[in-house]
Order: C-alpha cells, then sequence, then structure tokens
C-alpha cells in the first residue's frame, strides 16, 4: 500500500480536539474572511474550555467514534488518510448541523417528522401562531 497519502497520528486525543475547533469556529461567519494562517492561528489558541457550546455540539466521544472509523494500525503506529481525515471533517460538520437541529427541535422551535418517500426526517419552523398556542396551553390564563 503507497503510504504518500497516510498521516500518521501520534496523538489521536490532541488531534480530535485541533479537529472539533476547527469545525465548531470555521461554522462563524466571522472567520470566512480570515486566510488560512490567521484561522489556524486563531484556533489553536483557544483553549477547549473557551466555549461549552462546542462540546454539546461536537462531543468529543462523537468525535471520536467518527474519528476511529477512518484510522488503522500498522507497525503499532495509527494512521489516517488525507481523503480520510477530509471525509471525518466533513461529517463532524453533518453532526454539528444535526446536533443544532436536535436542539431546535428540543426547544420546541421547529417540527418535525418522518417522511417515508425520502426515508429521511424533514424539519419546518414553527409559525407565531402555532408558538403561541403552546404558550397558553403551558400556561392557561385563570380569571
Amino acid at each position: 500500500m503507497e503510504k504518500d497519502d497516510w498521516m500518521e497520528v501520534s496523538n489521536s486525543k490532541k488531534l480530535i480536539d485541533f479537529s472539533r475547533k476547527l469545525v465548531y469556529y470555521n461554522f462563524d461567519d466571522e472567520t470566512a474572511l480570515m486566510d488560512d494562517i490567521t484561522f489556524l492561528n486563531k484556533i489553536d489558541k483557544i483553549d477547549l474550555d473557551y466555549d461549552p457550546e462546542m462540546d454539546v455540539l461536537l462531543p468529543f466521544n462523537e468525535c471520536e467514534i467518527i474519528f476511529m472509523s477512518f484510522t488503522f494500525m500498522e507497525d503499532k503506529v495509527l494512521y489516517i488518510k488525507d481523503d480520510d481525515y477530509d471525509t471525518f471533517l466533513m461529517q463532524m460538520n453533518r453532526r454539528m448541523i444535526s446536533n443544532i437541529v436536535q436542539g431546535l427541535v428540543k426547544k420546541g422551535v421547529l417540527h418535525t417528522a418522518f417522511d417515508n418517500e425520502k426515508n429521511d426526517f424533514i424539519f419546518w419552523v414553527k409559525t407565531e401562531e402555532e408558538m403561541e398556542a403552546e404558550d397558553e396551553e403551558e400556561n392557561p390564563e385563570t380569571d
């Protein structure tokens, strides 16, 4: 097997944490205008406890499971292919979006249903009237 596209992983925890920060902060509009070096320097300076929302949207254990599915061992060394690392980042991004949507559903801001034709969940925003009706049901006025 050709090793040109392999990356040796010397510290998987550190790489996963860096990847979480990379995906999480790349989602921010402020980073859109940054060049790669500036963005990576910013990411490198961020402590993991800086934003607890990241732990909700990209929990380490979920990211580790995704990451490990792309790695392989050879001679007691952990590797990941370049393309697989890119795929890992894209899957983390999808996972974060899924967790954002799940949070909005739990807060009652979105409706959700399963579409049998698409074999997938669909989501739509509740109208103001629906949200007001739910508030009235939860807090009925008493005379």
